[in-house]
């Protein structure tokens, strides 16, 4: 039912997506949905919704393709050189000064990495450089610059001229693979609760389960009022950096409140291989650490309104100032 209060269009594109992460992956997954034409870099790709809302479906499926780093990088950007045409780009993003992550790497693709204070590096294919950043989950690629330097392409003045909005478009993308992950570990947890009885009937009957439940779905329908109010800023022309930050901030610290939830109401089971709370939980935690963790996003928020910086975009939501 909460579902019918999103707002419809973005709905329908998820839709579109869901079945085909059902039976295709990687590019051939970005191809039956068409999204090539909408991830060319720096195209200045008006509408995001289409994009969006495939990551949500990769998220709910644990998909892996690479459109998360080619969308960060589809707004405008400065000319470069040392880029080849004939090798797909995609976005790379820092963990420190020598390490970053690039989601959903493949052989036939380089990354572009902001790394702070030195600016735009370029890592010609990460993937044969790189190790998974989580052996059961191998969607983000950690590469090292101390073994595999790069080459610098925009030192950190120009750098900084479009950080925010990789970070905008970086931020959005995490946070709609997030809430597509809570989705599917709602409607895993919904699907065992049914199913699993003691004392004979199923434990979805009782009164305890069901308001865990309730409070994990009211957490993630939160991260999804939030998550289209910053998408439809988009769709109206306005990027909103500052909106995107606080929505991957609510992204991190929901997926972890949705994975302990579901921990609690399915068990044991939720601790061993076969279920598919372990990989899903992991793929939570490798998507907080894309472009600024919950925990680091919501202390720098929290900072700025303390010593009375402009950062007043979750208090304009609520229509307080």
């Amino acid at each position: 039912m909460l579902e019918t209060l999103r707002p419809h269009e973005y709905v329908a594109f998820r839709e579109a997506a869901l079945p085909i992460f059902g039976r295709l992956d990687g590019d051939a997954a970005v191809e039956a949905f068409g999204l090539d034409e909408l991830l060319v870099p720096h195209s200045g790709q008006g509408d995001p919704r289409p994009v969006l809302a495939f990551l949500e479906a990769q998220g709910y499926h644990g998909g892996r393709t690479d459109v998360l780093g080619r969308f960060a990088l589809t707004g405008p950007r400065p000319a470069w050189g040392g880029v080849s045409d004939e090798r797909r780009v995609v976005a790379g993003f820092s963990l420190s000064t020598t390490r970053f992550v690039v989601p959903g790497a493949t052989a036939r693709t380089d990354a572009v990495a902001d790394i702070p204070g030195t600016g735009l590096v370029l890592v010609t294919d990460p993937f044969g450089a790189g190790h998974p950043a989580d052996e059961a989950d191998d969607y983000l690629t950690i590469i090292d610059l101390t073994t595999n330097p790069g080459t610098v392409l925009a030192p950190e003045p120009l750098a900084s001229e479009f950080r925010a909005d990789l970070l905008a478009r970086a931020r959005l993308g995490a946070a709609a693979e997030i809430l597509g992950v809570c989705d599917r570990l709602l409607d895993d947890a919904v699907a065992y609760v049914q199913t699993r009885r003691q004392f004979g009937q199923s434990i979805g009957s009782y009164q305890a389960i069901q308001h865990i439940l309730a409070w994990a779905a009211a957490d993630r329908y939160q991260l999804a009022c939030l998550f289209d109010q910053a998408v439809q800023r988009a769709v109206d022309g306005e990027l909103d950096a500052a909106l995107a930050r606080a929505v991957k901030a609510m992204a991190g610290r929901v997926g972890h409140t949705v994975v302990q939830a579901i921990t609690q109401v399915t068990g044991a089971i939720s601790f061993t291989w076969e279920y598919s709370v372990n990989q899903l939980h992991r793929r939570v935690l490798t998507l907080d650490s894309v472009a600024g963790s919950s925990a680091d996003l919501v202390a720098a928020i929290g900072r700025e309104l303390r010593t009375g910086n402009d950062s007043t975009e979750l208090l304009e939501l609520m229509d307080l100032v």
